[in-house]
């Protein structure tokens, strides 16, 4: 009897712990085995194998290997349009997992990085999940309507106050990859979308839109070793309604591309102590703000836009940084550039639309332009690279120079007028030691 309890303790599945297993009748020694005993041991053996296999098989139904596509993605498919909270806890439910896709459809709340969980005395605490090595992909659903374009909403969270976002980050290493949606952000986002801590993404015919009373700062944030493609092939690529379009801080770069629309209240590309990017923008793409381009503190940008009917409309500044402008990048005549020190600016498109009129320049800097001479035009500070010969060869005339020859003369003179006057002592006079005043 034993043997055979023991045969069906070997085949218990060994996730049941000590704990979870409890065999409601311990026979001894000498003990005689009563049928009700063995038999409700059994049953309770048989349930517990039971609900095992049940858990099991949850498990595998649920496995990646089960449920992922060719690439190793686990997909699923999201209809917000009578629950709005869906993809919320979509994400929550596969927040393990290291790759998902998920094929939207309709308005779904954003900001899904945030939990929100009842604490003591009922009150409601807000935490946020911040995965690594994560990769997270957003498409709008057209396997049956190709016309179908989702879209992420801004979700009401209670802490101190009610706040209302939508961004999306990502952080740690994490990918966040957006095809195809509308991004329309809260009063209190701070961005559309964050890349963060050596994380990257792309953005793909992807609109992003600021609340219009509230201002938000950023429509796109990329900074601390991260990397993003921004851009789409239609009109669907915008970023608008926000203080600036897109913000590099630190150690960060992007590649922009296509048919993009940025704009921005103040700023539409602005960097901050590094930050590099490239603007190759094509068709109606367009980078429009009070000031289109800024870059400081060594920031590094290459405008090579395709056509001439993409155009730069808003003012540039540099301050330690180096801008290259060329293929047909066309500026608006209103376009002003100001090259602060240290900055660099190059401009390869004789057809720009730029006048030595409109660019000015203060402390060490340079100015290359094609077609046009910069030598303090009109004493607004520019040099380029002639006219910064001119003014060092002023400065310091070469050795051939007669200035210069008549000075190393004159020097001659006087030093062979100096060799032949008497010297006042020779040698040390008696009883002096060598290094004393001789008087």
């Amino acid at each position: 009897m034993y043997r055979i309890i023991a045969v069906f303790l070997l085949f218990l599945p060994i996730t049941l712990s000590a704990e979870e297993v409890s065999i409601p009748k311990t026979f001894v020694n000498g003990e005689i085995a009563d049928a009700t005993d063995f038999n409700t041991n059994n049953n309770y053996l048989i349930d517990k194998i039971v609900e095992t296999k049940a858990d099991i098989a949850n498990i595998v139904a649920n496995a990646r290997w089960a449920n992922s596509d060719e690439s190793g993605a686990v997909v699923k498919t999201i209809d917000c349009s009578a629950n709005q909270s869906a993809l919320i806890e979509a994400y929550h439910a596969h927040v393990h997992e290291d790759y998902m896709i998920f094929l939207l459809t309709g308005s779904c709340f954003g900001a899904y990085r945030f939990i929100e969980e009842v604490g003591e005395n009922d009150e409601v605490v807000v935490n946020m999940v911040q995965p690594k090595n994560q990769v997270v992909a957003l498409i709008s659903d057209r396997t049956v309507n190709p016309s179908n374009r989702a879209k992420l909403i801004p979700r009401k969270l209670v802490a101190d106050r009610e706040y209302f976002i939508a961004g999306l980050v990502s952080s740690f290493g994490n990918g966040l990859y957006i095809n195809d949606i509308d991004i329309e952000m809260g009063a209190d986002d701070s961005w559309g979308v964050l890349f963060s801590r050596s994380s990257n993404g792309d953005l793909t015919n992807v609109s992003i839109k600021g609340d219009g009373e509230s201002g938000n700062p950023y429509g796109v944030f990329i900074q601390n070793g991260a990397a993003a493609y921004i851009g789409g092939n239609d009109e669907t690529s915008l970023i608008e309604g926000v203080d600036t379009g897109i913000q590099f801080n630190g150690v960060a770069m992007a590649n922009i591309t296509g048919t993009a629309k940025i704009e921005g209240n103040n700023f539409g590309i602005s960097t901050f102590y590094g930050g590099t990017f490239r603007l190759s923008l094509r068709g109606d793409g367009k980078l429009a703000a009070p000031t289109a381009i800024r870059l400081q503190k060594g920031g590094q940008a290459w405008v090579n836009n395709i056509n001439e009917t993409v155009s730069i409309d808003g003012d540039i500044s540099l301050e330690s940084s180096t801008l290259t402008i060329g293929g047909n990048t066309i500026l608006s005549d209103t376009s002003s550039i100001a090259v602060n020190e240290g900055g660099t600016l190059t401009i390869w498109n004789e057809n720009s639309g730029i006048e030595a009129s409109r660019i000015t320049c203060t402390g060490p800097s340079y100015v290359n332009i094609a077609a046009i001479s910069m030598q303090n035009n009109d004493g607004n500070g520019c040099l380029d690279r002639f006219a910064w010969k001119s003014l060092i060869d002023s400065a310091f005339p070469s050795s051939s120079s007669s200035s210069m020859q008549k000075d190393m003369m004159a020097r001659q003179d006087r030093d062979t007028k100096s060799a032949e006057l008497p010297k006042r002592f020779t040698t040390p006079p008696a009883g002096r030691v060598d290094g004393e005043l001789p008087w």
